[in-house]
């Protein structure tokens, strides 16, 4: 499915829409604005926040000062940029392959060889690390596999996004907003 593109302009509008806020007023929320990487022309638009769908990552372009939003099937893999790894991290990297093999089936050269395409593999893998003891918290002794997707689905949000970003594109399917909050909150370390 192609990108939507939209243009974003600071005139004044005269439509019905434009009148209708003026007059009841219109949630900030709803006029927020994120920059979205449109990779068919090459360089970020502005769409609404409210545009943006779960799945969606924020990332940092090369050439580019602000993080932009872009699709995960828009990026290709880039060049592996490191050796293999030595057997404490490879223990790591077997870690969280374990963890998030319910989830995330790659095998443990993929996971390898992802974290090799890196720019900071050691950050990159603190990371899932840090991800894999959170999962565990939540879903060690949750026996839905349902509830244990959605802790996924949460932490998987949490990876993609800032936190002041990753509600805009997390929808809990079966958690309640209150404890996929919990999730959130315990990645970002925020207390409740």
């Amino acid at each position: 499915m192609p990108t939507q593109r939209f243009e974003v302009t600071t005139e004044s509008g005269m439509g019905w829409g434009d009148w209708w806020k003026r007059l009841f007023g219109g949630s900030a929320s709803q006029n927020e604005t994120v920059l979205f990487y449109d990779v068919e022309v090459g360089r970020a638009v502005c769409i609404p926040k409210r545009e943006l769908r779960p799945g969606a990552v924020e990332v940092q372009i090369q050439g580019m000062d602000d993080l932009v939003w872009i699709l995960p099937d828009q990026v290709s893999a880039g060049p592996i940029l490191h050796e293999p790894f030595d057997e404490e991290v490879r223990d790591c990297i077997r870690e969280i392959q374990a963890t998030f093999a319910e989830h995330y089936s790659l095998s443990f050269d993929q996971w390898e060889e992802g974290f090799r395409r890196d720019t900071n593999p050691a950050q990159e893998i603190a990371l899932w690390l840090h991800a894999g003891e959170v999962y565990r918290h939540f879903a060690a002794d949750e026996p839905s596999a349902d509830r244990r997707q959605d802790i996924y689905r949460c932490i998987a949000a949490c990876l993609t996004a800032s936190a002041d970003n990753v509600w805009n594109v997390l929808e809990p399917q079966v958690l309640t907003r209150e404890e996929a909050e919990q999730v959130v909150n315990r990645y970002y370390q925020k207390s409740p």
